[in-house]
């Protein structure tokens, strides 16, 4: 895809981290159908890649999924259909195919380190080789013409495709079903919706009570369908017609995802549903709250994180404590509220609680922000009610599917400098093994269990 420019290395957005900024979404630069996003992208000649596809960087296919605010154009009117270029709207699977064998799995040389099979060549870059071709939707074509008539008002409604791999919420147009309205349609128009992918994964959107066009190349003959396969950082079309008078759910079909946000109520004007109906459809919009964390015990010190959040409200509590190398053992706990941003971001405000043995120490209120800089380094700042300021970053490196390094460091105005730094191997679901040192408290190594 082109190597990374440093404007996407220091987008200060997910969208314009992915080339696919809110403001260039807002002006309609991906509405046609295609690749998107990666400004090196642009003018590239497709032909060579499938010659010289060897050269390149995959890196930058593994970018994380992008969330940049993009409202869609819902009370947009327009006349006639939308210009397709059919010069150069050959699809992915087009464009990127190639016929080179893909290479044999590598040998592990020690079984604890051996390779996953997400991390197989041919599973981790679909599109690349036969055995993961990209969807042959430009191949498609009706046996019969499925244009509709010209004379009816199409609307137009944009939808950005986002998530978070991290926290696993997925979004259209930057919002979960519990926080979005309704997409509200009216009877005997033509609605296209312009599906833009912000993220790395496939998204299978569908749309009950209806068959819709997937508009290709095939012009009048472009293919009926009631789920297509939003392919990622790619721009699908679709458009249908509005004579199914009710409520219609619209959501990805990886359920995962639709549980977690990606899915709409499409609502026809005028149309009540029954009582039965509306009594239950609160339960649509809830949005539950899910516990998580991790607790790991070493020889030197002990340390955790409890969560419980959904998917923008965060209630969290990090400690640790430490015995080696000090008289006393000395304790910090700090919970905390978070409202997510994006993917980049969330504010905070909660306690920050430290002392010696049974005594307390400090007890002052904070005031944060969290932000995900370039290279995916968390940092977090935070000012404390007395004043006194604190700044952390960190990263964490995977260097196989079961290994992984991890370093911290953190700045207090009043406690000036804390390290930590280390490697974990995980053995399975729920546990892993864990190496650290610590500034304060030394060398150790222990277990971890998460959950």
């Amino acid at each position: 895809m082109g190597d990374l420019s440093l404007k996407h290395v220091l987008a200060l957005t997910p969208g314009g981290s992915m080339g696919m900024s809110g403001n260039a979404v807002r002006a309609g630069k991906f509405d046609q159908p295609g690749m998107n996003g990666m400004d090196e992208m642009k003018g590239m000649d497709h032909g060579a890649m499938t010659q010289d596809v060897g050269k390149m960087n995959h890196a930058a296919m593994a970018s994380g999924p992008a969330m940049e605010h993009a409202g869609h154009d819902r009370g947009v009117m327009v006349q006639g259909k939308m210009p397709m270029d059919t010069a150069n709207n050959g699809h992915v699977e087009q464009r990127m195919a190639f016929h080179e064998k893909p290479a044999a799995p590598k040998s592990p040389w020690l079984g604890l380190l051996a390779e996953d099979a997400s991390s197989k060549a041919p599973l981790a870059v679909d599109g690349m080789s036969p055995e993961r071709p990209w969807p042959p939707y430009d191949k498609l074509r009706a046996l019969q013409p499925t244009a509709f008539d010209p004379h009816k008002p199409i609307r137009e409604i944009r939808l950005t495709l986002d998530g978070d791999m991290v926290r696993y919420v997925w979004f259209l147009n930057n919002k979960p079903l519990s926080e979005a309205d309704h997409i509200e349609i009216k009877r005997d128009e033509v609605v296209r919706f312009i599906m833009i992918n912000r993220t790395m994964m496939h998204h299978p959107m569908h749309l009950h009570g209806h068959f819709f066009r997937v508009l290709n190349k095939q012009g009048d003959y472009s293919p009926l369908k009631h789920t297509v396969d939003v392919a990622p950082m790619t721009t699908t079309v679709i458009e249908f017609a509005a004579e199914e008078f009710g409520d219609w759910f619209f959501h990805c079909h990886l359920l995962y995802h639709m549980e977690s946000g990606m899915a709409r109520m499409v609502h026809y004007q005028n149309f009540t549903p029954d009582p039965a109906t509306a009594a239950v459809r609160k339960h649509l919009y809830h949005d539950p709250f899910h516990p998580y964390g991790q607790v790991a015990v070493l020889s030197q010190m002990a340390q955790g994180t409890l969560v419980y959040a959904n998917t923008r409200h965060i209630f969290s509590s990090e400690w640790r404590a430490g015995w080696q190398r000090v008289d006393e053992v000395e304790w910090e706990v700090t919970p905390a509220y978070d409202y997510y941003l994006n993917r980049f971001a969330s504010v905070f405000a909660g306690v920050d609680l430290e002392g010696t043995g049974e005594r307390f120490e400090k007890h002052e209120g904070i005031f944060g922000l969290r932000y995900l800089l370039p290279l995916n380094i968390a940092s977090r700042v935070w000012v404390d009610t007395a004043g006194e300021w604190q700044f952390a970053a960190s990263k964490h490196l995977e260097l196989t599917p079961r290994l992984a390094v991890f370093s911290e460091a953190e700045y207090d105005t009043k406690e000036k400098w804390e390290i930590r730094a280390g490697g974990s191997y995980i053995m399975s679901k729920h546990f892993a093994l864990i190496g650290q040192w610590h500034s304060r408290f030394g060398w150790g190594g222990g277990l971890r269990w998460q959950f």
